[in-house]
């Protein structure tokens, strides 16, 4: 049995699709992070005075928490919705195009927070 042909196996399709929302999951981890980080260094720019650690640390401490929330919850979302619609509708174009945009925001965030 060929490598094109292994690959087009139901099973095969769906062990790669789960790990790759797996490995979406865990990148989602540390955008969040990255985020939240990009959140509090903007915020001290504009309204600490440059620095988050000053009279607006609560501020700051209190805006993080708030993002966290509701960026864990757009996450859940976004990976159980897009793994349930990915199984729906394996190997299609428009559940790759729907998984490379996922990635592609996941990437683009964790590269805001590396440049910050």
């Amino acid at each position: 049995m060929k490598l094109p042909d292994l690959l087009h196996k139901p099973a095969v399709l769906k062990g790669i699709t789960l790990a790759l929302w797996l490995l979406s999951s865990a990148l989602a981890l540390f955008a969040l992070s990255g985020a939240a980080d990009v959140i509090s260094i903007i915020y001290a720019a504009f309204w600490a005075e440059g620095v988050p650690y000053g009279e607006a640390y609560q501020g700051a401490v209190a805006l993080r928490q708030v993002l966290i929330l509701f960026g864990s919850i757009l996450a859940c979302v976004v990976i159980i919705g897009g793994l349930e619609y990915t199984m729906r509708h394996i190997n299609t174009p428009g559940t790759w195009r729907f998984f490379a945009r996922v990635l592609g925001v996941e990437a683009g965030i964790l590269l805001l927070a590396a440049m910050l």
